[in-house]
């Protein structure tokens, strides 16, 4: 190799090293590697027991609190809190890592959506640890071409490319633990709704090898509907998710009560009804015991009467807004339930 190629071949090499540690640089800022996204939360993230997350304006978007092991929505009465949700937010950021050094010029703050919280038309969230010494940080936009999303410490100046997009809803609602129950019509051994006028359906199992319950009591000259027609009202404590939810008042003395009673002999009592906010159910749950005052309760026994006072004091609180179908559901007529016998056949 002559000396001018050597010399080139060290120039060169000379480039390729300073763009490499201006690039490390801009990743790297103090050679330990990526950086938290917000530290200090890693080491203490399960000591946080309350989170505050605003949006433009400085309005306060949702505060979730933690009593023992339940996070709670303050703006829902304290009612329980996604665990997903919260959990992933927390762990996001507890491992997120800083990417990259954006800038620190306010005036470009809104391209990556961290510009102050306070501002009436702020694109980005503030994540805010009330009661713990750590930094409050802005969520900004996505950046999906990298990967990650744009973040900022609240009251620092510069901006970063973290290592990963963060799922953070905006409304207290979406924060909500939606769903209210789940116990398919395969578990249930009797169904009851009764309307305020008297009409009463009656849905009853009548052989456990059988996944079916039957309609019991129909009119002369008509006949039950298919199951297929049956099964909304047998399911009707299945895959229950609420709209919204509120602190349990009065029932208003219109409302329609259905009885489920299920094979281990739980009975929900729910009472729906509805008003101005929408179509509400109110749950209370108590467990059927073959025993006398007198006598000792069985052991099975005693495990439903404690199983249904856990149940009974999480439902029992509250009233829920359910989709209409889910209500409609709960509030069928016997009327809806059978048809005509044809005559002829």
């Amino acid at each position: 190799m002559s000396a001018r190629s050597l010399l080139i071949l060290v120039l060169v090499t000379a480039v390729i090293l300073v763009i490499a540690l201006s690039w490390r640089g801009e990743r790297d800022t103090d050679g330990l590697g990526p950086q938290p996204a917000v530290p200090g939360l890693r080491d203490r993230v399960n000591d946080i027991d309350r989170v505050e997350l605003r949006g433009a304006g400085d309005a306060l978007l949702v505060s979730l609190v933690r009593d023992r092991a339940r996070w709670q929505v303050t703006e829902f009465h304290g009612y329980e809190a996604d665990f997903d949700r919260v959990h992933d937010l927390l762990r996001g950021l507890a491992e997120a890592r800083r990417l990259e050094q954006r800038t620190d010029n306010p005036q470009w703050y809104r391209r990556l959506g961290v510009e102050d919280i306070a501002e009436p038309d702020a694109e980005g969230v503030m994540v805010a640890f009330p009661g713990h010494d750590l930094p409050a940080v802005i969520l900004g936009n996505a950046a999906p071409d990298f990967g990650g999303q744009y973040l900022r410490e609240a009251d620092q100046a510069r901006s970063w490319l973290i290592d990963r997009g963060l799922d953070v809803p905006r409304t207290a609602l979406e924060w909500l633990e939606r769903s209210v129950m789940d116990i398919p019509a395969s578990e249930i051994d009797e169904v009851v709704i009764v309307h305020p006028d008297g009409d009463r359906v009656r849905l009853k199992r009548l052989d456990l090898d059988l996944d079916q319950l039957v309609l019991l009591d129909v009119p002369e000259g008509y006949d039950a509907r298919p199951w297929h027609r049956l099964r909304p009202v047998a399911n009707g404590l299945a895959g229950v998710r609420l709209e919204s939810v509120r602190p349990h008042q009065a029932v208003p003395e219109d409302a329609v009560r259905a009885l489920f009673t299920t094979i281990d002999r739980l009975n929900f009592v729910v009472s729906a009804f509805d008003d101005d906010d929408g179509r509400w159910l109110h749950f209370s749950v108590s467990a059927e015991t073959t025993a006398r005052e007198d006598e000792e309760l069985e052991e099975d026994e005693i495990a439903s009467t404690v199983d249904a006072a856990a149940v009974d004091a999480r439902l029992s609180p509250w009233q829920f807004r359910v989709p209409s179908a889910k209500f409609e559901a709960l509030t069928r007529r016997m009327e809806d339930l059978i048809e005509e016998v044809d005559s002829e056949s």
